[in-house]
């Protein structure tokens, strides 16, 4: 069985459905495909969870992302009483209740609805056409700790519910979620899609995984950014999670560790050309890659002191590191003084001040925002004068690897 996976990009309006549509159909039988939320749903859910918690009105917000589906469904010729409707009206029901529970509890009960759609819509379509398949319900499927948006699978159980899919039919389902033991819906982080991908490959022993992007495969830059960033056509597993850890966009963090010990390789491919060959990510042995650029924007730069003055040590540590991950908060970048510690963060604001306020009483926080994070893997001496000459507020270099937190302008 292959598993392939289709990002919002990729779904984005009713002419990317049928192009999705044809890529599948030439995946043959025996095929497990993951689809993420259409377009920009995912943004737009988590503006109607914000108004949700608030209690402000929600019906623009609502009809707003009512029409964007309905018109896709519509384009697809696809009647008002389909599998998505049914769908749709679970959202409303879910939003007739308060908001119980903290943010990220709320938040994974509303988020999930963008996936469900989206493949509740392209399940109605290919039954409309007459492409034989089943809809599965990944929630079901993925068990998950109660962890919300950054859910840690519970792998027994989810390779229980999994692994006797019959490996003879076309499935679709959706990325990113999963549930508890009390059926609570969960995430697994933004962009999680590729990562539930290489969880269903796993649990199945699946043949390859491919994930299909609006860009040729993985480039060694942001080719908006940088427009001569080349192509990488082979990647070893162990450079790949390297470039994940450091935030290389193509691909989600987690999305390699499932596949590494059984050896199923990675396919990065482009919808738009999708007989190019693209990048594989597999046990490789490359002896040499281009220089990488990897840039994350809107990111925090926080200093930690104590406030007696003393140094800071391991204990201290434990406990900054508590209270970042009890929040969710992701250290990207770290730099240890005498009596301070620097982190380059990605996380909401408000987390953070959170932070602050828990850590007050021994230490004193304060923090720049934004800021960007550039990394340079494999880089050369020449690589580093355009980043240098910025102004730099934290930096780290080794043998493979230089990164800057510069001051945005």
């Amino acid at each position: 069985m292959k598993i392939y996976k289709f990002g919002g990009a990729s779904v984005k309006n009713a002419d990317a459905v049928k192009n999705m549509t044809a890529i599948s159909q030439m995946g043959g039988p025996h095929l497990l495909i993951i689809v993420s939320a259409m377009g920009k749903s995912t943004n737009a859910l988590e503006e109607i969870h914000n108004g949700w918690r608030l209690k402000l009105p929600l019906s623009e917000k609502l009809d707003a992302l009512y029409q964007f589906h309905h018109a896709i469904a519509q384009e697809l010729n696809l009647n008002d009483e389909c599998f998505w409707i049914e769908k749709w009206n679970q959202l409303i029901q879910h939003l007739e209740k308060d908001a119980m529970g903290t943010f990220d509890c709320t938040y994974d009960q509303i988020i999930p609805f963008g996936e469900i759609l989206s493949t509740a819509i392209i399940h109605d379509y290919w039954n409309a056409i007459g492409y034989r398949h089943h809809w599965l319900d990944a929630t079901k499927l993925i068990h998950t700790d109660q962890r919300h948006r950054e859910a840690r699978v519970n792998w027994e159980e989810t390779k229980k519910r999994i692994e006797n899919l019959s490996k003879d039919r076309v499935y679709i389902t959706q990325g990113f979620i999963g549930s508890t033991d009390h059926q609570n819906w969960t995430t697994l982080g933004r962009e999680g899609s590729d990562y539930s991908a290489s969880i269903f490959a796993n649990c199945l022993a699946a043949e390859s995984v491919t994930i299909w992007k609006d860009v040729a495969g993985m480039l060694s830059a942001d080719p908006k950014l940088h427009p001569d960033a080349a192509l990488i056509p082979l990647v070893s597993y162990g450079e790949a999670i390297e470039l994940a850890y450091y935030g290389a966009s193509v691909i989600h963090p987690k999305t390699i560790q499932p596949l590494q010990p059984t050896g199923i390789p990675l396919h990065i491919k482009s919808f738009v050309s999708p007989n190019e060959k693209g990048t594989s990510i597999g046990q490789f042995s490359v002896e040499e890659y281009p220089t990488c650029i990897i840039e994350k924007d809107n990111q925090i730069l926080a200093s930690i002191s104590t406030n007696d003055y003393s140094f800071i040590v391991e204990d201290n540590l434990q406990e900054i590191f508590s209270a970042a991950n009890d929040r969710g908060i992701k250290i990207q970048m770290m730099e240890n003084g005498a009596r301070s510690f620097s982190m380059c963060l990605q996380c909401e604001e408000h987390k953070l001040l959170d932070m602050q306020e828990a850590l007050k009483g021994k230490y004193n926080l304060r923090y720049n925002t934004p800021v960007k994070l550039v990394t340079l893997r494999h880089y050369k001496a020449e690589d580093l004068k355009q980043w240098e000459s910025g102004t730099v507020l934290m930096e780290q270099k080794n043998r493979t690897t230089a990164r800057f937190v510069i001051q945005n302008h």
